[in-house]
């Protein structure tokens, strides 16, 4: 293979690897703290960024667990109704989505001694956002006496699909081929 495509495919590569990568893992109430009663959980998130696409690892005794819950249960701090829940000891949740996610510790008493945490995601950077639709509600006015003509047919060309996570799978499978014909 020549060298030229050798080193660009070796380039692609590394670039779909970086693309993987920007994914974070926090551990909750790192590094001062775990999941546990004497962690500020409002402190460890003020300064954070979590984006669709990173994990959070929750890290705990026997003495707790961790539970996802709706925002009603988070501040009612009534475990009677939960979205999940671990006892394990490591919990991990990938933040797959943006929006807010909240988690308490369903142990009597512990949620309302402040073991819960609200996490607001971000969409990934570079993720497209789509537009809010600025047309207007009621179609323009025609001339007197015009007949209305109709809106072209959108070409095919114009259509766009956006399926999340394919980018990054497709990114690493072509990272892969890259680094396995870079080594031959």
């Amino acid at each position: 293979m020549a060298p030229f495509l050798k080193a660009f495919i070796a380039l692609l590569a590394i670039a779909a690897l970086a693309d993987v990568a920007v994914c974070e893992n926090y551990t909750v109430g790192a590094p001062n703290g775990s999941w546990d009663l004497s962690t500020n959980y409002e402190e460890w998130v003020k300064d954070l960024k979590f984006y669709a696409g990173d994990f959070l690892i929750f890290r705990y005794t026997s003495f707790h667990d961790v539970a996802e819950v709706s925002k009603d249960v988070y501040t009612s701090c009534s475990s009677s109704q939960t979205i999940s829940i671990d006892k394990s000891g490591t919990t991990i949740f990938e933040l797959k989505e943006a929006g807010t996610r909240y988690f308490i510790c369903a142990v009597p008493t512990h949620c309302s001694g402040g073991m819960k945490v609200q996490i607001d995601v971000l969409p990934k950077p570079g993720t497209p956002v789509s537009k809010p639709n600025l047309a207007p509600s009621l179609p323009p006015a025609s001339p007197p006496h015009a007949s209305p003509t109709p809106a072209p047919a959108p070409s095919p060309s114009a259509a766009a699909v956006t399926l999340p996570g394919v980018g990054i799978f497709a990114y690493s499978v072509l990272g892969l081929i890259g680094l396995m014909l870079a080594v031959l």
